[in-house]
């Protein structure tokens, strides 16, 4: 397979656009692009032959004339190399944007001034070098390509001790993708107009390029199925195309070229038979290229696993001759030579590994061609350094054949859908390939050539499920139902997955009682077709309780869970990953009643099971340790959640693509866990990165977005920046008002969000009308005596506090705590804190034996499920504090305080408005002793935390700024105490009405010192 060289001219095109200048209509095809840029490319006499001459060497030419257009384009690349002309004038502007991207191979600067430019061959390795001449720099690109054409593109790895699973990684679902693309292949019918498909779309494609359209038509005359080989070794028009749809796994080319790709694997496979009745036994071939480093050192990372390439792979039986290729010369300084050595043992291999002697169809017959075909498997059994490149050492292993054969099994026996074809296109839509999924399953609904019609129309929907278009999937799961029961006889047993399917649209929709009957359809159907404790009733266990978890019956839930897990148990071995998702699931339900402990115990299980089955890094333990996390949370225990929330990230983003809800999902648990530490810095900063996901891949309008938005609105209401916290809320709510119906459960905790800044803002009358907005809406979504509804009727109290209207705010807490205590187990954080509201108002209304009562219930549930010194400890301390303090019991009160700071300082190193409060406490004790130094010391450390962490004018530095003043009146310093209370004035008239009590006797103390002085 040598270089050629073409002499035929190509028809003129004529093309312009302001950005670019475009040769091809359509998208790329081939596995390289020549893409020039230069701002003054339209203004060149010869553009038109320099066109022809580029297309001669890759047919795939682009021109751009706009900086930004042309990084654009470049990033937008994935499967392709870019082979980049740059001309003179703006060439140190575009290297620092692309010059390090994988997708660009090399680059040539054709410029006339060339000893100005050659210092940016030092500082970027690949540029291979500057031209001052077409012919050179034609010469050089050829060069390149031929060089590029004979490297190992693509491959990808499966690691032969992972146990089969439906649940792949990227690349061992990559891996077996192309072991069962040959399959697929195998059933497709050889006719002839698949042929002339074939030939219209790549006379089309090479519109303008004679050299390729006289091959075209030179195929459509002479080609014979057994000349599939020569045509292949001929490297034209079908080595090309159909090497870039394998390796870019396009399922529109590679259904277009199925006619040829049939034919070239018969061919294979009757050179094969060749080779097996010889008396060959042990044979070796090799292959030489270069490998850029990434590449190199992920072959390193799999040695001892299995590897296989995304395309056929030409090797020859002369080490002389591949170490040619290793060991061409190349200006790039970033790429490695290797040489890869096969040996194979003919008798043990078989026909689970097709290859053939391709040397009488070459056209270099002496280079002793060896091809393997498309689902050609090896081991990669060491690689070590062999004098000037690296000795990549692999065997033929029928390890392939054996995966692919399992993992077929495995998805028919658990989907029940039976051929070869259909599982392949399952694969795709598992490996997130949606769109190919899709398409694939439409091609096969035009050309079924048997295959069932209902299966079809079910994974069409599936693929457009998963793609979240619900309205389109629930069409063609309709007519996947319609077909099934319309058969004769009626296809009940196989309807019952399709209702499955809708039920999970309609959850996904929020439409949990219509989601709840589907469900139940389908399970009762699975009860009266299939054998008690199978498989498929498992699932609907699952799903039904999936609903119930939704709707927080929990109790309910668990009992389906526990049954789904049941039958797990008595059909899969032990440790089997279902029966570790069946953990997971009841450590869902277990948490959400606050059985932190037990729910523990079911995720570290799940995590064990999964570590056993999967390969490490694998998506599912991710999962796992993302739930301890959560566990860990809940229990307080911040450091070790953080841990488990990084380890899951850190998987998740080697695992799956970038912008992947579970990446999303990583971001927002540790930002979420740094919010509850209180490192609001830190939090936003996830939360940020969170959002620029979900807006580059989202709508604008996208729910998702609302949720950040709504998080990153609350962690600027906790760092007191009600304006900046507002806009965000606003915006979130403005998301949900157009998805959702005017009565949803978002949409009111967004009004009750917007209400906490209202209410922190001192604006009580504006925060208890959204509080009550909130309310009004959430007894309409949720059923009497919902925890929601309990909490909007806490913040109602909240207020109603604030304005001094205690009995209705003990009216309101009471009821929220009734609605608590019915609904969670005793102990839960919820009721802690409604207890803590009652004994305040208690407290104010000067019954401070029931206060008390009330603060010690809330102080033994938090001792009991939060950790020593836990910041919620430390307010209830003094809470209890100030009951002691207003009974007059001094020496009690401030033993309270005092732990209540201990806890506090340990927990804030850098200080914090709850330290104080307590220093404030403290102080107050010491100035009602009348040890007013000692007073003045801790209330001086309290204004200046509060100056620091609360807004300039905040009403709680008005009351420090009081009683400070207080301090230096009763020690005769008039002066001081009257600027003090003048200072503290001037923020209570902001805030305050008129007649509070504390404006009211800050103004007193004011009238009195001026009337003396």
């Amino acid at each position: 397979m040598g270089n050629k060289s073409v002499t035929s001219k190509i028809t003129k095109v004529s093309v312009t656009t302001e950005e670019y200048i475009d040769i091809n209509e359509n998208e790329n095809k081939e596995s390289t692009t020549l893409l020039w840029f230069d701002p003054n490319i339209k203004s060149r006499r010869d553009i038109e032959q320099t066109t022809q001459r580029l297309r001669l060497i890759n047919d795939y030419v682009k021109f751009y004339t706009d900086l930004d257009q042309c990084i654009k384009f470049i990033k937008s690349i994935n499967r392709e190399k870019i082979f980049l002309i740059i001309s003179e004038s703006k060439a140190s502007q575009l290297l620092p944007h692309v010059s390090c991207l994988r997708q660009v191979d090399s680059i040539f600067i054709y410029s006339m001034k060339k000893q100005q430019h050659e210092h940016l061959i030092n500082e970027y390795s690949k540029i291979i070098g500057i031209y001052t001449d077409l012919d050179e720099l034609c010469k050089a690109l050829q060069e390149q390509i031929d060089l590029v054409d004979n490297q190992l593109q693509t491959f990808s790895f499966f690691d032969q001790n992972q146990k089969p699973t439906k649940d792949l990684s990227k690349e061992s679902g990559e891996f077996i993708w192309f072991q069962l693309f040959n399959y697929v292949m195998a059933r497709f019918p050889r006719i002839e107009q698949a042929k002339q498909e074939m030939i219209e779309m790549c006379r089309q494609y090479y519109h303008g390029n004679t050299k390729e359209l006289k091959l075209i038509s030179q195929f459509e005359r002479e080609y014979q199925s057994e000349e599939a080989i020569y045509w292949y070794a001929k490297e034209s028009f079908v080595y090309k195309l159909s090497n870039k749809a394998l390796r870019s796994e396009d399922i529109d080319m590679l259904y277009t070229f199925r006619y040829f790709i049939i034919d070239l694997s018969e061919s294979l496979r009757r050179e094969h038979k060749k080779i097996l009745s010889s008396n060959e036994e042990i044979f070796t071939v090799y292959r030489g290229g270069k490998l850029d480093k990434e590449e190199f050192d992920k072959l390193k990372e799999n040695q001892g696993k299995l590897i296989s390439t995304n395309g056929y792979l030409s090797t020859s039986r002369l080490r002389s001759q591949a170490c040619i290729f290793a060991m061409k010369p190349t200006k790039r300084t970033d790429v490695i030579s290797v040489l890869f050595q096969i040996e194979c043992n003919i008798k043990q291999i078989g026909n689970s590994v097709i290859f053939a002697d391709i040397a009488q169809f070459s056209q270099y017959p002496n280079d002793k061609d060896v091809l393997f075909d498309l689902n050609a498997c090896f081991k990669i059994e060491s690689i070590e350094q062999d004098e000037s490149l690296e000795l990549i050492r692999m065997k033929v292993s029928n390890a392939g054949e054996i995966i692919t054969k399992d993992y077929i099994e495995l998805t028919q026996r658990e989907t029940e859908e039976k051929t070869v074809s259909i599982v392949f296109g399952r694969l795709m839509c598992n490996l997130r390939q949606y769109d190919k999924s899709q398409k694939y399953f439409e091609q096969l609904l035009n050309d079924p050539n048997g295959e069932d019609l209902a299966w079809i129309e079910f994974n069409i929907g599936r693929a457009l499920r998963f793609k979240g278009e619900w309205k389109e999937a629930r069409e063609h799961f309709d007519c996947a139902y319609d077909r099934m029961i319309k058969n004769k006889p009626a296809r009940v047993r196989d309807s019952a997955h399709v209702l499955d399917a809708i039920g999970l649209i309609l959850e996904n929709q929020e439409k949990y009682d219509e989601a709840l009957d589907f469900y139940k359809r389908a399970l009762d159907i699975k009860e009266k077709c299939y054998l008690p404790g199978s498989i498929s009733i498992a699932t609907s266990f699952n799903n039904i309780g999936n609903i119930l978890s939704v709707q927080r019956k929990y109790n309910e839930a668990l009992d389906f869970y526990k049954q789904a897990l049941d039958i797990k148990e008595k059909s899969h071995p032990s440790g089997h990953v279902s029966i570790a998702a069946s953990h997971n699931k009841i450590g869902i339900i277990l948490r959400g009643q606050g059985k932190y402990d037990e729910a523990l115990k079911y995720y570290q299980r799940a995590l064990e099971m999964q570590e056993e089955h999967y390969p490490s890094g694998h998506g599912d333990i991710a999962q796992s340790l993302n739930n301890i996390g959560h566990i860990l949370s809940d229990q307080a225990k911040c450091d070790e959640a953080l841990n488990y929330y990084q380890r899951a990230l850190k998987i998740r983003e080697k695992y799956y693509l970038s912008g992947h809800v579970a990446i999303v999902q990583s971001l927002n648990n540790i930002g979420g866990l740094l919010f509850e530490q209180e490192k609001y810095g830190e939090a936003l900063d996830y939360y940020q990165q969170l959002l620029k996901i979900q807006e580059k891949y989202y709508p604008s309008d996208h729910l998702d977005i609302a949720q950040s938005l709504n998080k990153i609105g609350k962690i600027l209401y906790h760092q007191e920046r009600y304006d900046t916290a507002l806009d965000y809320y606003q915006r979130a709510l403005k998301i949900q008002e157009k998805h959702y119906s005017p009565c949803h459960v978002d949409i009111a905790a967004s009004l009750n969000d917007i209400g906490n800044i209202f209410s922190d803002q001192g604006k009580y009358d504006e925060a208890l009308d959204y509080y009550q907005q909130a309310l009004k809406m959430r007894e309409k979504c949720y059923p009497s005596g919902h925890v929601d509804i309990a909490q909007s009727l806490y913040n109602i109290g909240i207020i109603l506090k604030q304005q001094g209207k205690y009995n209705e705010a003990l009216n309101h807490y009471q009821q929220a705590l009734k609605m608590q205590e019915k609904y969670y187990p005793s102990g839960h954080m919820d009721i802690a804190a409604s207890l803590s509201s009652i004994g305040l108002i208690l407290d104010k209304q000067g019954k401070y034996d029931e206060a008390l009562d009330y603060y010690q219930r809330s102080l033994k549930i938090q001792e009991k499920y939060y950790p020593f010194g836990h910041v919620d400890i430390a307010r209830n301390l003094n809470s209890i504090g100030t009951i002691l303090y207003d009974e007059g019991k001094y020496s009690d009160a401030l033993d309270y305080y005092q732990r209540s700071l201990k806890m506090q300082e340990e927990y804030y190193r850098s200080g914090h408005v709850d330290i104080a409060r307590s220093l404030y406490n403290i102080g107050a004790i010491f100035c009602d002793q009348e040890k007013y130094d000692e007073a003045l010391d801790y209330l001086q450390r309290a204004l200046k935390m509060r100056e620091k962490y609360c807004l300039s004018d905040h009403v709680n530095i008005g009351q420090c700024l009081n009683i400070i003043g207080v301090c230096y009146e009763k020690q005769n310093r008039t002066k001081m105490a009257l600027d003090y209370y003048q200072r503290a004035l001037i923020i209570f008239v902001k805030f305050l009405p008129a007649d509070h009590p504390s404006r009211v006797r800050t103004e007193d103390r004011i009238h009195r010192l001026t009337k003396k002085k």
